[in-house]
């Protein structure tokens, strides 16, 4: 009889963890209706999207940009202070070559805990801000950090979710394929 009602208990707390699952993958559109989510497929063209930089210009995201590592995160998270350092890697190893690293903050608020926090990294590609979150909604985001490779045509080639791992030789790999002549000529 326990043992029945350990298991009736589990259904339910399975069934219950479904059911908030299905809600935190719910994202409310802009007339208020609910829409499924959708997490941008490789192979997709992502979103247009448009950033203020901490240098005070704006970035985009759009075809025919360089090949872009859009990399979204905040200073609160410990993932994304994490992996910084193999971000900045990535940089001096493909920016020379024609990577854009954009590394897109979605911290609320002005822009001082953010440059006080970039400049302690040590961060030498551009950093933008979407403090109302813009980029996380076009992407469907499910939270920080999350990145995206977007090839020139503004396709994405390779979603990160959580941290780039050290070595990060899977987005080593893409990161070179995108760049490649024959990467050009497609």
């Amino acid at each position: 009889m326990r043992r029945r009602r350990v298991q009736h208990t589990a259904r339910r707390a399975a069934t219950a963890c479904s059911a908030a699952l299905l809600g935190l993958t719910m994202a409310c559109s802009g007339d208020g209706t609910d829409e499924a989510f959708r997490p941008i497929a490789v192979g997709a063209r992502v979103p247009d999207l448009t950033v203020r930089t901490l240098a005070g210009d704006t970035a985009r995201v759009q075809p025919g940009q360089p090949v872009t590592l859009l990399n979204v995160w905040a200073t609160w998270c410990g993932p994304c202070e994490k992996e910084m350092p193999e971000i900045e890697a990535l940089q001096r190893e493909f920016g020379p070559r024609g990577l854009r690293i954009l590394a897109v903050s979605v911290d609320e608020g002005d822009d001082a805990g953010v440059r006080d926090f970039v400049t302690a990294k040590g961060a030498t590609f551009q950093i933008g801000r979407d403090p109302e979150g813009l980029v996380r909604r076009l992407y469907q985001g499910i939270g920080v950090p999350e990145s995206y490779l977007i090839a020139a045509d503004g396709t994405l080639l390779l979603r990160q979710f959580g941290a780039i791992p050290d070595g990060a030789a899977a987005m080593r790999a893409a990161i070179a394929d995108a760049l490649s002549p024959e990467a050009e000529r497609h």
